[in-house]
C-alpha cells in the first residue's frame, strides 16, 4: 500500500472521527426534541401512552445499540429507522394530518450531518413500507390505522408523493456523498500539508547540523515522497564522501612528500635509500612491521628478490634472505606486478613462507615496486589493523617513485663499476682488435665460398627443372611445399591448385585409405626414401605412369626435414606393352 493512501485512510478516519461526534451531539438534542413533540401532540388526541411508548421505545433501541457497540456505527442506522418510526408515531397521534408526513423528510435531512448516503437507504426501506402497508389497511376499512385525512388516495396520487419523497431523498442522499468526499479530500489535502511542514521542520534541523559540519546526525525520511529530505541526505552522503576524499588525498600528498625528501637525500646509495625508505613508511601507515625486498642477479645471472632492509623484526636473522622469482607472497607480488592484501592471515604464519617469518599480523599488504613497466622489488608491510583505502593509495603512488629512485641509485652505482671495468677492458680490446681483423678476412673469404656454393646449387636445380624431369618437395607429413613446370604440366594443375594440399590428390581413392599408403608416408617421414613405378592421376582423374624417385632431405644432425621426388613420365611406355 502506497504512502498516499496510507495519508488518505488515516485522515478519512480521523475527520469522520470527528464529524460523527459532531452528528451524535446534534442527534442527541434532534431525539429530545422529536420525543417532546410527540408528547406536545398527545395533547390534541389523548395519545399519551402512544407518545411515550413508541418515543420511550425508539430512544432506549439508540442508545442501547450505541452503549453495546461503541465502536461500531450500527446506530446511525437504528437511528435512520427511528426517524421513520417518530414521523410515523407523529402520523398517528395527529390522526393522519396529511403535514405529519414531512417528518420523514426532516429526518432524512438530519441524518445528512453524518454524510453517509448510505443511512438514507433504511429511512426509505421504512417509509415504503409504512406507506404501503398503512394506506392499504386504511382504505380497506381499519379505521384504527391512520395514514391520512384524505377520504381516499388513488394509485396515481399515492405514486406521485412517493415518486417525491424519493427524489427528495436521493437529494439528500446525493448531498451527504458529496460532503463526504469533499471532507476525505480536504482531510488528505491537510494531512499530507501537516505531513510535508513536520518534514520541512525536520529538514531545516537536518541542514542546519549539516552546516554545523554534524555529517555523523541520524536522520531517516518521514515520508517516500519527501524529495527535499531525499536530497539532504544525499549532500550529506557527497559531503562525508568529500570529507574522506580530502583526507586521503592530504594524507598522500603530505606521505609523498616525505618520501620524496627521503629520496633526494639518499638517490646515490641504494642501502642507506631502503632503510631510511622502510623506516618511514612503517611509521607513516602505523605498520607494525616492514621489509625492502630489491631485484638482484646472482653470479649465475639469475634474478631474485633479496632482503635490502627490514624493520621491527630480528634483522640479523633475514638480513641476507633470499627470495625466489614466483616463490612465497613477495615472488608472487614480483610476478603478478599487482597489490597483494591478506586479512585473514593464519595463526601459524610461518607455513606461508613471507618475509615476515614468523609474525602474526592481522593485515598483509605486499606492494611491487613499478616503474615503466619495470618491476624492481617488493615493499611488504604488517599490522595488527586492516590498511584503508587511503594506505593503499598512499603505497601505490609512493611504490612508483621509489622504484625510480632505486633504478637511478643502481644506474648510478652500475655506471661507476662500469667505468672502471671500461678503462680495464680498453686495453684488452686494442689487443683483441687484431685478432678480430684477421677473423674478418677469414670469415669474407668463407662468405665468398658459400656464395659460389649457392650459386652452383641454384645452377644445378635450374639444369634439372631444364632437364624435363618432373620434381615436386612436400613436408613429412606429405602437404606440398614446391613443384616444377614439368611435374605441373604432366598432373594439369597450376601451382597455385595444389600448393599446402596433400600427395594424396594424386592418388585413388581406395589407395590413399589404405594401409600401404599410410605405411609409405611413415617411411619417408623415418627418413627411408623410397622409388620405383607409380600410378598418379591428373587433375581430370585421368591415370598417367611414372618412374619416381622419393628422397628424404635431412638436416646436419641426420633428422629428417622434407621429402623431394624426382619422376619420368612412362605412360606411353606402359601403354606400348599393354
Amino acid at each position: 500500500m502506497s504512502s498516499q493512501q496510507n495519508i488518505s485512510m488515516s485522515a478519512d478516519k480521523s475527520i469522520f472521527s470527528e464529524i460523527n461526534k459532531r452528528g451524535d451531539r446534534i442527534m442527541n438534542i434532534a431525539l429530545w426534541i422529536y420525543f417532546a413533540v410527540g408528547f406536545l401532540w398527545s395533547f390534541f388526541y389523548d395519545t399519551y401512552l402512544f407518545a411515550f411508548g413508541a418515543g420511550g421505545l425508539s430512544l432506549v433501541a439508540y442508545y442501547a445499540t450505541k452503549i453495546l457497540l461503541p465502536k461500531n456505527n450500527l446506530y446511525q442506522y437504528v437511528l435512520s429507522v427511528i426517524f421513520g418510526v417518530f414521523s410515523a408515531q407523529y402520523i398517528y397521534q395527529m390522526h393522519g394530518m396529511f403535514e405529519m408526513h414531512f417528518m420523514f423528510l426532516v429526518g432524512s435531512a438530519l441524518l445528512i450531518t453524518y454524510q453517509n448516503w448510505k443511512l438514507q437507504l433504511p429511512l426509505l426501506v421504512y417509509i415504503v413500507l409504512h406507506h404501503g402497508s398503512f394506506a392499504y389497511l386504511q382504505y380497506t376499512g381499519m379505521k384504527e390505522i391512520y395514514f391520512t385525512q384524505l377520504e381516499y388516495m388513488d394509485l396515481q396520487t399515492f405514486i406521485i408523493h412517493a415518486t417525491v419523497v424519493t427524489i427528495i431523498m436521493f437529494i439528500n442522499g446525493m448531498w451527504a456523498f458529496n460532503l463526504a468526499k469533499k471532507t476525505s479530500v480536504e482531510a488528505v489535502t491537510l494531512k499530507a500539508l501537516e505531513s510535508q511542514v513536520t518534514n520541512v521542520s525536520n529538514n531545516i534541523g537536518f541542514a542546519e547540523e549539516i552546516s554545523k559540519g554534524n555529517l555523523s546526525i541520524d536522520y531517516s525520511l518521514t515520508s517516500e515522497n519527501d524529495e527535499l529530505g531525499k536530497a539532504l541526505l544525499k549532500m550529506r552522503e557527497n559531503l562525508v564522501v568529500s570529507a574522506e576524499r580530502e583526507r586521503q588525498e592530504k594524507y598522500i600528498t603530505q606521505g609523498s612528500a616525505t618520501i620524496g625528501e627521503i629520496l633526494r637525500k639518499h638517490a646515490d646509495n641504494t642501502e642507506n635509500l631502503s632503510n631510511e625508505l622502510i623506516r618511514e613508511v612503517v611509521k607513516y601507515t602505523n605498520s607494525n612491521q616492514g621489509s625492502l625486498f630489491l631485484l638482484e642477479k646472482d653470479q649465475n645471472g639469475e634474478e631474485y628478490l633479496n632482503l635490502t632492509a627490514c624493520y621491527a623484526y630480528d634483522r640479523k636473522k633475514y638480513i641476507n634472505k633470499r627470495i625466489e622469482i614466483g616463490e612465497s607472497l613477495v615472488g608472487q607480488c614480483f610476478v603478478e606486478k599487482d597489490v597483494i592484501m591478506m586479512t585473514n592471515v593464519p595463526q601459524d604464519y610461518v607455513k606461508i613462507t613471507s618475509g615476515l617469518g614468523l609474525a602474526n599480523p592481522a593485515c598483509i599488504i605486499l606492494v611491487p615496486l613499478i616503474s615503466n613497466e619495470e618491476v624492481t622489488g617488493v615493499l611488504e608491510l604488517a599490522s595488527f589493523e586492516k590498511y584503508d583505502a587511503g594506505h593503499l593509495e598512499f603505497l601505490k603512488k609512493a611504490s612508483e617513485a621509489v622504484a625510480s629512485a632505486i633504478i637511478t641509485a643502481k644506474t648510478t652505482e652500475r655506471v661507476k663499476l662500469l667505468l672502471e671495468e671500461s678503462q680495464q677492458r680498453a686495453e684488452e680490446m686494442r689487443a683483441q682488435e687484431e685478432e678480430m681483423r684477421q677473423n674478418m678476412e677469414e670469415l669474407s673469404a668463407t662468405q665468398e665460398d658459400m656464395e659460389r656454393s649457392n650459386f652452383e646449387m641454384e645452377s644445378r636445380m635450374l639444369a634439372l627443372d631444364q632437364s624435363g624431369i618432373a620434381s615436386i618437395e612436400f613436408n613429412l607429413d606429405g602437404s606440398i611445399i614446391k613443384a616444377n613446370s614439368t611435374f605441373l604440366n604432366l598432373m594439369g594443375y597450376t601451382f597455385s591448385e595444389i600448393r599446402h594440399k596433400h600427395h594424396r590428390i594424386f592418388v585413388k581413392k581406395e589407395h590413399a585409405d589404405s594401409t600401404e599408403y599410410q605405411q609409405f608416408w611413415n617411411d619417408l617421414a623415418n627418413g627411408k626414401a623410397r622409388s620405383g613405378e607409380f600410378e598418379r592421376l591428373t587433375k581430370e582423374g585421368r591415370s598417367v605412369f611414372i618412374l619416381g624417385n622419393y628422397a628424404v632431405i635431412k638436416s646436419k644432425d641426420g633428422n629428417p626435414l622434407r621429402v623431394i621426388k624426382f619422376a619420368t613420365d612412362i605412360t606411353a611406355y606402359k601403354k606400348m606393352l599393354a
